[in-house]
């Protein structure tokens, strides 16, 4: 993974001639993944941005980072950081990563450095848009870092990132409920591929996030929320206050958080802060049901002290089935 960093006084993007992100001092980033890059490079690379000492200090010399003069950072995705023009005049870009997989670390990426830097203080560009980017570059001073852990192997520790600070947002407007339906649409497909038939993700996303069905649930006593992240969109959850299983256990419906925060603590602290509530509300315990398949989330609900009580298989409609472990998590 490759950052081109531009230190700047302004910085802007803009698509179709409307602007959709801009900052002030600090850098305009191109950001560039590669095949075989991985969340752990998006960290470092952060990280490495974020203590880079390249701005002035009171005399005059490049020793302060942008997280020292509290400046913002523009990221812009460039696949074309990655051109090969060793041969011919017409470059190649066989190295790029899938756009796939590169959106998602562009994403993660930007989550770090909201988490590293605060709230409101990365913008973006639109990954895959044929953008218009303005700036001044200051100096100029233009720097390359390339991540090591894609370029050679490492054993250096994982930087450890601060958690990120996390927000309910409840889901009562139709313009809110569209934002939690989107936030499913891109998490269901990396969560659920290979675990389930691929029509069975758009079939499910209809009838759970569709704003009517958000409506009922929430007048049912199961309310959707938001999960906002350094002030950005995060995930989506949803569990039931009011009504108890025989063993006074409170459902927790939903709960998906964007691939791009797997890894950083945002699912546990939602656990926890969703089990702290429905204790207060008198739950003993909160139970929910996860995919047989799914191991990653097994092994996360295990570390969040829940455990897997039975087996469950339930026909939806349409010919697809949801077979699921029940998990529970004693509240005391």
């Amino acid at each position: 993974m490759k950052l081109l960093l531009q230190r700047v006084s302004r910085a802007s993007v803009s698509v179709g001639g409307e602007t959709v992100g801009a900052v002030g001092p600090g850098y305009m980033a191109l950001v560039g993944c590669r095949s075989g890059d991985t969340p752990e490079d998006a960290d470092r690379l952060a990280v490495r941005a974020a203590a880079l000492r390249v701005f002035e200090d009171a005399e005059g010399r490049m020793n302060r980072s942008v997280l020292d003069v509290g400046g913002s950072v523009l990221a812009i995705s460039q696949f074309t950081l990655y051109a090969d023009t060793r041969k011919g005049n017409r470059p190649s870009f066989v190295q790029a990563g899938d756009p796939v997989l590169a959106e998602r670390l562009y994403d993660r990426l930007c989550a770090d450095l909201r988490s590293l830097l605060g709230p409101g203080r990365v913008a973006t560009g639109r990954f895959g848009a044929d953008m218009r980017v303005e700036l001044v570059n200051e100096g100029p001073c233009t720097i390359e870092l390339v991540s090591e852990v894609a370029t050679s192997p490492t054993a250096s520790p994982r930087p450890r990132l601060p958690l990120p600070a996390l927000e309910f947002v409840p889901v009562d407007t139709d313009a809110l409920a569209a934002r939690a339906r989107a936030i499913a649409e891109a998490a269901w497909p990396p969560t659920y591929e290979g675990l389930i038939p691929p029509a069975q993700i758009p079939y499910m996303i209809e009838r759970m996030y569709a704003p009517e069905a958000i409506r009922a649930d929430t007048a049912a006593g199961s309310p959707f929320y938001l999960l906002r992240a350094d002030g950005a969109d995060a995930g989506v959850c949803s569990f039931d206050l009011t009504k108890r299983d025989e063993r006074g256990g409170a459902e927790l419906h939903k709960l998906y958080t964007l691939p791009a925060y797997w890894g950083r603590g945002l699912g546990r602290l939602a656990l926890d802060e969703i089990c702290r509530r429905c204790r207060e509300a008198g739950a003993t315990s909160v139970w929910l049901r996860v995919n047989k398949g799914n191991a990653r989330a097994q092994k996360a609900y295990r570390a969040a002290g829940f455990a897997n009580v039975r087996a469950v298989c339930t026909d939806i409609g349409g010919g697809f089935v949801m077979d699921d472990f029940v998990f529970v998590r004693p509240l005391s």
